[in-house]
């Protein structure tokens, strides 16, 4: 059976959710949606390290305060329900935030994307 690279990459069927990261991605901000997305697929693509990839989502985490970055999506609550089931460090994120504290959801990625890149690079 060959893996549909394009729509339904096999380095995110891993993950314990039967939604993509398209399906929240496309509902959030550009950074908030990269840093998702480089966060459900930390440790599954296939060229890319775990370490690479929270790195990544940690630059669009920072980008997001940029002045003129967009904030506060809407349909965000809605996708918290589902995030609590994604692995690692969303779903971590998620079951530590309120449904009604979109900023913390934030915060808390971004303290436990920091803490996973410190033990990744401690494992070196």
């Amino acid at each position: 059976m060959t893996t549909d690279l394009i729509n339904h990459p096999e380095h995110y069927e891993g993950q314990a959710i039967k939604l993509e990261p398209i399906d929240f991605c496309e509902r959030l901000p550009f950074c908030e949606g990269n840093a998702l997305k480089y966060c459900f697929r930390a440790g599954h693509k296939e060229g890319s390290s775990e370490l690479q990839d929270l790195k990544k989502a940690q630059w669009y985490l920072n980008r997001r305060k940029s002045p003129g970055a967009a904030t506060v999506s809407e349909r965000f609550f809605e996708l918290l329900v589902w995030l609590r089931r994604a692995e690692g460090v969303i779903g971590e994120s998620a079951m530590a935030t309120t449904r009604g504290d979109y900023a913390a959801f934030w915060v808390k990625l971004a303290a436990h994307v920091n803490n996973r890149i410190k033990e990744l690079e401690d494992e070196k």
